[in-house]
């Protein structure tokens, strides 16, 4: 999971903001651009997610 930075992401799929999941990554050739969405908005529309985004840092080892 990746740590998501404080500026919003547009879903790809509906009108609201703070997509939370990167479901594509453009070719470098058009931009190599990541597209987001809701992890709800992708699992509607059966889109896998590449990686999610998270507030949390990820839980390392103890």
């Amino acid at each position: 999971m990746a740590t998501r930075n404080r500026r919003p992401r547009a879903c790809t799929y509906c009108l609201c903001p703070d997509a939370d999941a990167c479901v594509r990554v453009q070719p470098p050739a058009h931009g190599g651009a990541h597209v987001y969405a809701h992890r709800t908005c992708a699992s509607d529309r059966r889109v896998p997610t590449l990686y999610v985004f998270t507030d949390e840092p990820a839980a390392g080892p103890r």
